[in-house]
This record gives C-alpha cells, sequence and structure tokens, in this order.
C-alpha cells in the first residue's frame, strides 16, 4: 500500500489540540501523522489576505518538508476539508487520497447566503445610525447566516475569513482525482449531509461513511472509530 502518512487539518476557529486524540489513534495503526498549525491560528497570521489557496499550497509545502518524496493522505474537518478539496483538485502531486470530513464550502457557498453575508458590515451602519443598535443588527445578521466565526475575528483574519466563506468549493469536486474517503453526521447542522451525499455522487468511485446521531462535532467525539475506518479504507485502495 501507499505509505501511511497522513495530514491532519482542523477547522475554523479549532487548534491542533481538537484532533490530537485522532493523531494519537491513527499512530497506534502505524501513520506517520502530521498535525499541521496552521496561519492565524496556532501561527501568526498571514500579512497578506489568504483565500483557500495560499492555506492549501502552505499545507503542501509543509506535508513535503515532513515526508519528503513519499506520498501522503489529507484529512480535513470543515474549515480544513475545504482545503483539502483546494489540494486534491488543483495540486495532488504526491497525494495519495483525501478524507474530508464535515467539510465547510459545499453548500454554504449559496449566491443568497454570500450575497447576505458580504452585505453584513455596511448594512448595519447603513440602516442604523446608532451605534449599539447597528451592532445588534449585525449580530442577528451574522446568526441568521449561520457565520457566528465571523464574531470572533479581528484585524486581517477577519479578512481572510471573508475570502474563505465567499468560495464556492462545490465546482471543485468534480475535479478531484485522488480516492475519497466522506466521513459526516446525519445530524450536522453546519455542514448538511446533503453535501456528503454530493461529493458521492460527483465521485462516483470515493466512499462515503456517515455517523448517526453525530453533528459537526464528529472528528473529536469518534477518534477510535474515524481512525479504523481511514485504515480499513486506505487498505482498501491496493
Amino acid at each position: 500500500m501507499s505509505d501511511k502518512n497522513i495530514v491532519l487539518l482542523h477547522g475554523w476557529g479549532a487548534e491542533t489540540k481538537k484532533l490530537l486524540p485522532l493523531k494519537k489513534e491513527l499512530e497506534k495503526l502505524g501513520w506517520q501523522v502530521l498535525l499541521l498549525k496552521l496561519a492565524g491560528f496556532e501561527k501568526p497570521a498571514p500579512k497578506e489576505v489568504w483565500g483557500i489557496k495560499e492555506y492549501s499550497d502552505y499545507v503542501y509545502e509543509e506535508a513535503k518538508k515532513k515526508f519528503g518524496e513519499n506520498r501522503f493522505f489529507v484529512f480535513g474537518h470543515s474549515f480544513g476539508g475545504g482545503v483539502a478539496i483546494k489540494l486534491a483538485s488543483s495540486n495532488s502531486e504526491n497525494l495519495s487520497g483525501v478524507i474530508l470530513c464535515a467539510t465547510r464550502g459545499i453548500s454554504r457557498g449559496k449566491s443568497v447566503k454570500r450575497l447576505l453575508f458580504t452585505t453584513l458590515a455596511k448594512t448595519g451602519k447603513v440602516l442604523l445610525v446608532t451605534p449599539h443598535l447597528a451592532d445588534k443588527f449585525r449580530k442577528l445578521l451574522y446568526k441568521a447566516a449561520h457565520e457566528h466565526d465571523y464574531e470572533k475575528t479581528q484585524g486581517i483574519m477577519r479578512e481572510v475569513f471573508k475570502k474563505v466563506v465567499s468560495e464556492d468549493l462545490k465546482p471543485l469536486i468534480p475535479k478531484i482525482k485522488v480516492p475519497t474517503l466522506t466521513l459526516w453526521g446525519k445530524a450536522d447542522k453546519m455542514t448538511p449531509i446533503a453535501d456528503a451525499h454530493y461529493i458521492k455522487s460527483a465521485l462516483a468511485e470515493s466512499k462515503l461513511v456517515t455517523y448517526k446521531d453525530q453533528g459537526h462535532r464528529l472528528p473529536y467525539e469518534k477518534p477510535v472509530r474515524l481512525a479504523k475506518e481511514i485504515e480499513l479504507w486506505s487498505k482498501q485502495l491496493h
């Protein structure tokens, strides 16, 4: 089989410690794991406004440093899954496959929601003169758009967030040319299960595994099961 090397990418607003249990479970199964710290989270924010492409390029370069010319897999949860999609669809050299877990950016790019989100900040100022009321109004809009992470950003990372969530990754799915494993909680309210079924329909050779009563925290709550699923799937590739 391919070298058992894998990169783990966490979601927006999370840290590497969230995926530490999954890392440990994979290591028990003989995997070499790179649990990557990302710019703007546990590493300094980028000096320029990064989008999915810049994060994807960063991940690829760091993986090459870690694994050399050996092939590797990429596991991405939520935002990290979006980075994995970009990587697999545009720079798949040395990539054995991708594992997409509750991946963000597939249906969140709907035109209405994107329009709502991009006008959030300015709308509050235009419609409401009182700063207090404007702030409350914006928060209501953030809630309506299910983009609570935006409220927590500041500085250049606020611009990075805007760029990241404005990109519709759905057109990239059919361009993925490497084996794909999709892991999803059926009760996920952040990234709907319909997105997982779209990935499966767009990639006929991919594998989909769903988890009843599991939500967006799937990789944090079921690291043992996910590690075993990744191990089983990787063996089936050869």
